[in-house]
């Protein structure tokens, strides 16, 4: 099993796409049976640097909105990058 699901993180201005990243990394899932939010230290591509949203930080503007598709929540890691990037606003579908 690949890693639970793909989530993308998108960095918008004035509407307009300004970059994306994903979640995906190709590497069979250690986490599986844990439910989302637990264990992310059990598989390497699932860990915090291989999130969406602190991949989507490498290379953001200040002052961008930030949409998470896939997922409901950011974690507390991925919250602090953004705000420290300078992202406005952080919205799910």
């Amino acid at each position: 099993m690949n890693c639970m699901r793909t989530i993308i993180a998108v960095a918008l201005r004035d509407g307009k796409v300004l970059s994306y990243a994903t979640n995906e990394h190709g590497e069979p899932c250690k986490r599986e049976g844990y439910p989302t939010g637990v264990g992310y230290e059990l598989c390497p591509g699932c860990d915090y640097p291989n999130h969406a949203e602190a991949k989507l930080c490498e290379n953001l503007e200040e002052g961008c909105e930030v949409l998470i598709i896939g997922h409901t929540y950011a974690c507390e890691p991925c919250k602090a990058k953004m705000k420290d990037a300078g992202v406005i606003n952080i919205r799910f579908a």
